[in-house]
């Protein structure tokens, strides 16, 4: 398990969303992140996805796809059934 990276970090905080419920979102259920230092779930994405320099693409991806969930859930929860 290894801990998120600052840049990670700082990305998360730019979206709002703190480490725990990052790491819940990703289903490590204790809060605790055990993905990669990137903010990937995919522990093996450092060298496997992208280089150690190089900034982690999936991040992006994965919160922008969390903000459209939590956008559609909360429109879900107001709309009339």
């Amino acid at each position: 398990m290894s801990r998120l990276n600052e840049e990670a970090r700082a990305a998360l905080r730019a979206a709002g969303v703190s480490q725990a419920a990052w790491a819940r979102h990703n289903y490590y259920a204790d809060g605790r992140w055990g993905g990669d230092a990137c903010g990937c779930p995919d522990s093996r994405c450092i060298g496997f996805h992208h280089d150690e320099q190089d900034d982690c693409g999936c991040l992006a991806v994965l919160l922008a796809d969390m903000a459209r969930e939590s956008a559609a859930s909360a429109v879900s929860e107001v709309t009339p059934k």
